[in-house]
């Protein structure tokens, strides 16, 4: 893969001076980025292993630089492939590092480099200031825990609200997401929960302690319809009131125009575009981005995908 130097700032929009030292506040900072994949040769001739061979490198992800402000809300899409997911496992420090080597600076907060901590550390600093929502809900919940304690006990740990003040907030969330507010059934094993409920559930974990930073993966996906607007509503609501920082990613530009101020296009391993919504939505600037765009189109013509109205 080539490599290419890419540096996107993104711009917060116009805001009154009393707003302006909080959205200054810098939550994520990519500096060229990269992540590299180390493939382990076959040995190779009689008395040769392995181990006497150098290990090959192959850049998947290729020097990507852009800062996140308080406030804003990057939408990141691209094809099947393309490096959406691994950007995100990159940035999260949760690939396996004796397979994958990161390369360039990815800072939290100005301060927390993820992929340079030990698992420990990687873990606290997660809990603390990032939520992530994986598209899979099956491995985002402890199995052997009911729902409901499991929520409570991030509500503990991360705001320190604990006793009745702390299940209320739990079952309120709940209930905003459609769960009911019956202690019984919310506090049933993972396994007893639909996928649907399962991922409003892990949800409900990502947002209870008011992340400084939250990461969405396709988030709606294992929703019904009226599961995936509420759902896509209630981060509106949080991001537009709350100052919520939010990296949504997602296969639909038009969900993208939803919900946030910026989107990027990721493409062969590559951050290809960085635009404000609304100019990508008049002007696409990348080719992947103008296939996006009109492939997406061409589905509302047919009238199989509403996402982009």
């Amino acid at each position: 893969m080539t490599r290419v130097n890419v540096y996107f700032r993104i711009k917060l929009c116009e805001l009154e001076k009393d707003d302006k030292v909080l959205m200054d506040e810098k939550i994520l900072s990519l500096k060229n980025f990269g992540i590299i994949h180390r493939n382990k040769p076959k040995a190779k001739g009689f008395g040769r292993s392995a181990k006497n061979e150098e290990l090959s490198k192959d850049y998947k992800l290729s020097n990507v630089s852009f800062e996140l402000y308080r406030g804003n809300r990057l939408g990141i899409t691209g094809s099947s492939g393309g490096g959406k997911s691994l950007l995100i496992k990159g940035i999260l420090g949760s690939l396996p590092r004796e397979n994958w080597e990161i390369v360039g600076e990815c800072k939290v907060l100005g301060e927390y480099e993820l992929n340079k901590l030990n698992e420990a550390e990687r873990r606290e600093a997660l809990k603390k200031y990032i939520s992530y929502i994986p598209q899979d809900s099956i491995n985002a919940l402890n199995p052997y825990v009911g729902v409901l304690d499991q929520i409570c006990r991030e509500i503990e740990f991360t705001r320190g609200i604990k006793g009745s003040e702390c299940e209320e907030l739990a079952i309120e969330w709940l209930e905003k997401l459609g769960l009911g507010s019956d202690r019984s059934k919310l506090n049933l094993l993972p396994a007893e929960f639909s996928g649907g409920m399962r991922q409003r559930a892990v949800f409900v974990m990502a947002m209870v302690k008011n992340p400084k930073l939250l990461i969405a993966d396709e988030p709606s996906s294992a929703l019904d319809v009226i599961n995936q607007l509420n759902t896509l509503e209630i981060l509106q609501t949080l991001a537009e009131n709350q100052d919520l920082t939010m990296i949504y990613v997602s296969h639909s530009p038009g969900m993208i125009k939803k919900l946030c101020d910026n989107i990027a296009i990721v493409s062969k391993g590559e951050l290809v575009e960085l635009e404000s919504v609304e100019n990508f939505f008049t002007s696409p600037k990348s080719d992947e981005g103008l296939r996006l765009l009109e492939a997406s189109k061409e589905l509302v013509s047919r009238g199989e995908y509403k996402g982009n109205e």
